[in-house]
């Protein structure tokens, strides 16, 4: 066979299968139309499994890689490698930490390392007898790498899902939501897009889902509904651009207007959104396939965008309740903090108030050591002295035992200067 030329992506994409350091897998979704050309071209297969794919590449493959660049070819084994000494070190470590081994946040190079050490630990025959490696955490969170005793478990590959669709239903007995909906297709088209929503419908609720009849005025078809998420759906039909003989009067003038009609090709949709940026969210008729074979795939993005959206509505949940214990925390500091001060600031008044009466009264006490001894001047001293005294003991603080002061009376605004950022009124920076 003529060897194909490949551009520069595809090249690379060829080279990255061919050593397998790191697999393309359906989790690359940016590098699909690359694989599927390759695939077409013969220069690599897809393996499936659990409704997600591995490229693997053919012997055509390899030869076009090491005839295009010779220096490209397979490498060598990891055995004469640094990867096959990184991989004996962690199979050690591994067993000196009772088999697992937990490494923090590590950055996306540091995770493509660590998988290329554990291939090559597989790859060289590097695992212990009757042992195997596993790790988590391939692309996000704490990586942890484990060497159990035992096979691994091989992963169960579910039996291929079906959702039939009847072609003798009888109108009558349409499920009520696919018999109300709105659908977008030719006259011609309807009983068989109302067939495809019934059994739709009858899928749907078999997982206890709920579906139901979009709001007046919407486009949407259904609205599948699934652990507390909406996903409206939409049925459409494609068209074909033809040329319009209906555009001349006169049967030897050239037809160069051009309409369009119904295709016959029926397509479902969800929502392109960018909560699910990146997956698919169309599913139609097709030269290879009929929009019947594609509901389970539907079903599944449905099950996939579900669990995500819920696993955002958990995240945002336990991020408002940790926000609001915060909060909380801070609240319960910022009154302890102001009646702390409410405190002091009455402690200081009555030390100054003590130190005020005990001066008084040392003024008094060297006033009448010193008073003058004409009758007219003493009385007036002697009054004098006589309300100083009084007043001293009016302030002073001891005779009266006071002990702790009330609790102030404390407003929001109170708070504010004490929360070091926090909205006195609910949970959050202001």
């Amino acid at each position: 066979m003529a060897r194909t030329k490949l551009n520069k992506r595809q090249l690379d994409v060829l080279r990255r299968i061919c050593h397998g350091d790191d697999p393309v897998t359906s989790d690359d979704c940016g590098l699909a139309v690359t694989v599927y050309a390759l695939r077409n071209r013969g220069l690599a297969t897809l393996t499936r499994a659990n409704g997600s794919w591995t490229a693997a590449p053919t012997e055509a493959g390899r030869q076009h890689l090491a005839q295009t660049h010779p220096t490209s070819a397979p490498r060598p084994s990891a055995s004469n490698s640094a990867a096959a000494t990184e991989a004996a070190e962690l199979i050690t470590r591994l067993q000196q930490a009772d088999g697992t081994l937990h490494i923090t946040d590590p950055t996306p190079d540091e995770r493509a390392h660590w998988r290329r050490t554990l291939h090559a630990a597989r790859s060289d025959h590097l695992i212990p007898d009757g042992h195997h490696l596993r790790h988590t955490g391939r692309d996000k969170g704490d990586l942890v790498i484990t060497l159990r005793p035992g096979s691994p478990t091989p992963r169960s590959t579910p039996a291929d899902e079906t959702v039939p669709v009847l072609d003798d239903l009888h109108p009558d007995h349409l499920h009520p939501a696919a018999a109300q909906a709105h659908i977008q297709v030719c006259p011609s088209c309807q009983p068989r897009a109302r067939r495809i929503l019934h059994a739709l419908c009858s899928a749907v609720e078999d997982k206890n889902y709920t579906v139901s009849t979009p709001p007046t005025g919407s486009a949407g078809s259904l609205v599948i509904t699934a652990a507390d998420s909406s996903f409206p759906l939409f049925f459409n039909e494609g068209s074909d651009e033809v040329p319009d003989p209906s555009s001349v009067k006169y049967s030897w003038q050239r037809v160069t207007s051009r309409t369009t009609r119904p295709s016959h090709q029926l397509e479902l949709s969800l929502e392109h959104s960018y909560a699910h940026l990146g997956r698919r969210y169309r599913w139609g008729d097709r030269q290879r396939w009929h929009l019947e074979d594609k509901l389970p795939a539907l079903l599944r993005e449905i099950a996939h965008r579900a669990r995500t959206e819920n696993e955002r509505r958990l995240a945002q949940q336990r991020k408002e309740q940790e926000t609001r214990q915060r909060w909380l925390v801070a609240m319960q500091q910022a009154r302890t903090a102001l009646v702390e001060d409410h405190r002091m600031k009455a402690l200081r008044a009555q030390v100054q108030a003590w130190q005020q009466a005990t001066a008084i009264r040392a003024y008094c006490d060297a006033l009448e050591d010193h008073q003058d001894t004409t009758a007219g001047a003493a009385e007036a001293v002697t009054a004098w002295i006589a309300w100083a005294r009084a007043h001293a003991d009016g302030i002073d603080p001891v005779p009266q035992n006071s002990g702790l002061p009330d609790p102030p009376a404390i407003t929001p605004e109170d708070l504010r200067p004490y929360l070091h950022g926090w909205s006195p009124y609910e949970p959050k920076r202001t």
